[in-house]
């Protein structure tokens, strides 16, 4: 719970300057895109759950939006969060049922 806490504290508030950014400049799709991603990062609760808005926040580059100056900063802000925590949960030892 402590890094899904951290990863909404961290990456949601740039997220959130992302999107009203996004809606400024009329790109309502791209909007529409980053607030789901939002909206799921807030429903985190676990490791497991985070692995889904990291991985849709890491490929984001790939989906072939086009960005203005600012958005495009905002964007490689919260790529800098987002592989700090993928290097975080890549580093999770995986918990084994103990059945002796």
């Amino acid at each position: 719970m402590h890094r899904a806490t951290e990863a909404r504290n961290e990456i949601g508030p740039l997220l959130d300057r992302l999107i009203t950014q996004l809606e400024s400049e009329g790109s309502a799709t791209q909007s529409a895109y980053f607030n789901r991603i939002r909206r799921t990062l807030c429903a985190v609760n676990n490791d497991l759950e985070l692995t889904t808005p990291i991985v849709e926040l890491s490929t984001a580059p790939v989906v072939g939006f086009r960005f203005s100056h600012d958005a495009d900063a905002l964007i490689d802000r919260i790529l800098v969060k987002v592989a700090q925590l993928a290097q975080e949960l890549e580093t999770i030892t995986p918990v084994t049922p103990d059945y002796q």
